[in-house]
């Protein structure tokens, strides 16, 4: 793969990362849950809270992204001009710690939406909605959507938020492999870092999928830079 080509494929995978993150990341969804605070005495809007760690959870694994999308990159050049083996351990290094700081969030995140009630109008939707129909009308990867639809089927916002969470604590792990072997000037076998960038895929188009599942046919709008789950759970969310 050429230099043009190298830069050509970056560009277009984190414009793509872009343009799908609030989708995947699933923005304002904390609507599905009931505003009263469990943690504290005077109630205050959990949902804000959650929204919080949506938003900060999803910048942090982005620049993750990004940066391993960068190091990945370094990697493809050192075939002309060999690896510099400081620098790539810099770009790895600023990996892991935004997946951390995400990690962290998520944590957060997950914590607070367990004790937080869901409310219950959207439940009914969730639960009968066209799944099958709606993958394949969409062409959606049915074994990604799968896994989508078993969270939705039975309304478990949560169950979202903890695979978010595992995902990113997979990734999390790898990298830190990756991150050893450069402290040694030891570059991890490609084979190793194309799994690392397709969990970091396989976590976009779960996230997508589920962004995108009810919203068409439940709100009747659809939307790129948007967040059409935030539609549907504007109105509330599953189960208890």
């Amino acid at each position: 793969m050429n230099k043009t080509k190298i830069i050509i494929l970056t560009v277009f995978i984190t414009l793509f990362a872009v343009s799908l993150y609030p989708l995947m990341i699933a923005n304002e969804s904390p609507r599905g849950f009931q505003p009263g605070n469990p943690l504290t005495a005077n109630a205050g809007n959990a949902t804000s809270t959650l929204n919080q760690y949506v938003i900060e959870g999803g910048g942090y694994y982005l620049k993750s992204e990004s940066d391993f999308l960068l190091f990945l990159n370094k990697v493809e050049m050192a075939g002309l001009n060999g690896l510099n083996y400081d620098e790539a351990l810099r770009i790895v290094n600023s990996a892991v710690d935004n997946l951390e700081k995400a990690r962290v969030t998520y944590f957060k995140l997950t914590s607070l939406a367990d004790v937080t009630p869901y409310d219950l109008t959207v439940q009914a939707q969730l639960v009968n909605f066209d799944y099958k129909g709606f993958q394949e009308g969409k062409g959606f990867n049915p074994i990604v959507f799968k896994a989508v639809e078993g969270f939705l089927s039975k309304g478990d916002i949560r169950g979202v938020y903890h695979k978010l969470c595992n995902d990113v604590s997979e990734i999390s792990g790898r990298l830190y492999k990756v991150k050893a072997g450069l402290e040694k000037n030891e570059l991890a076998a490609i084979s190793d870092l194309w799994d690392i960038h397709q969990h970091y895929a396989d976590s976009i188009f779960f996230g997508q999928y589920v962004a995108a599942s009810p919203v068409i046919r439940l709100q009747k709008r659809e939307s790129i830079m948007g967040h059409p789950l935030a539609n549907i759970l504007s109105k509330g969310a599953a189960i208890t």
